[in-house]
């Protein structure tokens, strides 16, 4: 019996840059791991994750599925990032569909606060969540 080793392709990555990894595939083959090096982490931030549940939605119906995140300062609020998805179910009667693991990255240098240096003040957000039917 031989064994399938993967072989893994690491990855050095600095936070406030942008980086392209070329990841190419041989014939027949299935799988493959990367591996993001990120020890040194210039950057901080804030990791937000969503589940969120849109109830009783008919069978065979898709549904568009829309979240806006902002961040509340000075009385008003700033867009810090959105999602949309559209999703169905197949069951005999209406259903709840459920979206697990929505994420949201929230570097500290967008911060609506004087002192972005630091994660040692407090940040407030508002979920904005919509959902509508596409097929009618």
């Amino acid at each position: 019996m031989s064994e399938n080793k993967v072989k893994t392709q690491a990855v050095v990555v600095d936070a406030n840059d942008h980086s392209t990894t070329q990841i190419g595939y041989d014939r027949c083959e299935m799988s493959k791991n990367i591996e993001l090096d990120a020890s040194e982490l210039s950057g901080t931030g804030r990791y937000l994750t969503v589940c969120a549940t849109v109830k009783n939605v008919c069978p065979d119906k898709r549904i568009a599925i829309g979240m806006a995140l902002y961040e509340k300062a000075g009385g008003g609020r700033v867009l810090k990032g959105h999602k949309s998805f559209v999703a169905s179910h197949s069951e005999n009667c209406c259903a709840d569909i459920t979206l697990n693991n929505v994420h949201f990255i929230l570097p500290e240098e967008i911060a609506e606060t004087c002192d972005t240096d630091s994660q040692c003040h407090e940040r407030n957000f508002e979920l904005d969540f919509a959902s509508h039917y596409v097929d009618m």
